[in-house]
């Protein structure tokens, strides 16, 4: 009776485990589990770094325009590859063994399924590595990028994006000082100010020592683009960038 027990509960477990997989892969389509000739392969998402020897071989031509796993068009001039269960859109450096040659990758379709092959070049990925003539090469496959949406960079990266953001907004909310006019007398600076349409406008005094008096400045605030294109205007005679 307890030996009943254990195994529905390891039978309850199996389906869970199952439906959860299922769930996973059938929501990212990078990773779809598949079937070829009646083996179920379960791609996955693969770190950074990840380096593996083998061989690779290339399909071309009779293949050309035809829908890869992914659902891209296949173009054989591409710098892409086929693997069994790297997640599409992993990025690979593929070294030529034999010459040191290397091509960076994107997989976007499924194979190849001969077990002896690790994966399956594009033509003109195979043409750079120099294997287009023997058919397969003896490889160094290298993963440089996961693929996956929302892929982690390195905590510097990261501050340096954020950094440089925030000198950007900063940047493009920072104030211009322009100066649209000048008067000897505060009356006539009002009444010049009242009579304009535009925003952030104040008059500011400034003693003139050379003329011994005092000018009222009529200034207005205004973004680089809005001074660029005030003083590009010529609306105000004599208009100038004070900062």
């Amino acid at each position: 009776m307890q030996l009943n027990n254990i195994k529905t509960l390891l039978f309850m477990v199996l389906a869970l485990a199952t439906l959860l997989s299922s769930s996973l892969y059938a929501k990212d389509k990078n990773i779809l589990a598949y079937k070829d000739r009646g083996i179920k392969y379960y791609p996955r998402y693969v770190k950074k770094g990840l380096t593996k020897i083998g061989k690779a071989s290339w399909y071309g031509k009779p293949f050309h325009r035809r829908l890869t796993a992914s659902g891209e068009r296949y173009n054989m001039y591409s710098m892409t590859a086929a693997h069994r269960t790297y997640a599409m859109n992993t990025i690979l450096k593929v070294t030529n063994l034999r010459n040191k040659k290397s091509v960076r990758v994107r997989v976007n379709d499924r194979g190849p399924f001969y077990r002896s092959r690790d994966i399956d070049l594009s033509y003109g990925a195979a043409k750079k590595l120099g294997i287009t003539n023997k058919g397969i090469g003896r490889v160094k496959i290298e993963v440089i990028s996961s693929g996956k949406k929302g892929y982690k960079k390195s905590k510097y990266s990261k501050k340096r994006r954020v950094s440089h953001k925030k000198i950007a907004k900063k940047n493009s909310l920072k104030k211009h000082t322009v100066q649209i006019a000048s008067f000897y007398d505060i009356k006539s600076a009002k009444e010049f100010m009242k009579k304009q349409e535009l925003k952030d406008l104040s008059i500011v005094k400034k003693y003139i020592a050379s003329q011994k008096k005092t000018a009222y400045r009529v200034i207005v605030k205004c973004t680089p683009w809005e001074a660029k294109n005030l003083l590009k205007s010529k609306k105000f005679d004599g208009a100038y960038l004070l900062s």
